[in-house]
């Protein structure tokens, strides 16, 4: 893949919500779950990679690469999708190599989501 990299955070999901007439609080609660899920969801998919448990590993990942494209999040995305596609070839150690990149990208995600929404 070439070309610039994904940004980091597109806003448009979130001020959508905003603007078809959301509580500005509901935006803080769902960039609040994120947060809380995110480290259950890394503790998931680290164990199903040491065990190399493809049937659980997929699902997590699914999960959490269509939370974060509902959060306008398409660069930790991206990184997710890659890893569905690590765990569909059986490329295990792509994987994990993969998820070790996951904290810093959700700190990034974070951090960028609360710059963009910072009355939540």
């Amino acid at each position: 893949m070439s070309g610039a990299p994904l940004p980091v955070i597109d806003p448009r999901p979130l001020q959508d919500l905003l603007e078809m007439g959301a509580e500005p609080g509901l935006v803080g609660e769902l960039i609040g779950l994120l947060e809380g899920d995110f480290p259950t969801r890394l503790a998931s998919l680290r164990k199903a990679l040491e065990a190399s448990d493809k049937e659980a590993a997929l699902p997590e990942a699914h999960q959490l690469k269509g939370a974060l494209g509902t959060l306008g999040l398409p660069r930790f995305a991206d990184l997710v999708r890659q890893l569905e596609g690590h765990l569909r070839e059986g490329r295990w150690e792509e994987a994990r190599r993969l998820l070790g990149t996951f904290p810093a990208a959700y700190q990034e995600a974070v951090t960028a989501l609360r710059a963009a929404f910072p009355e939540t």
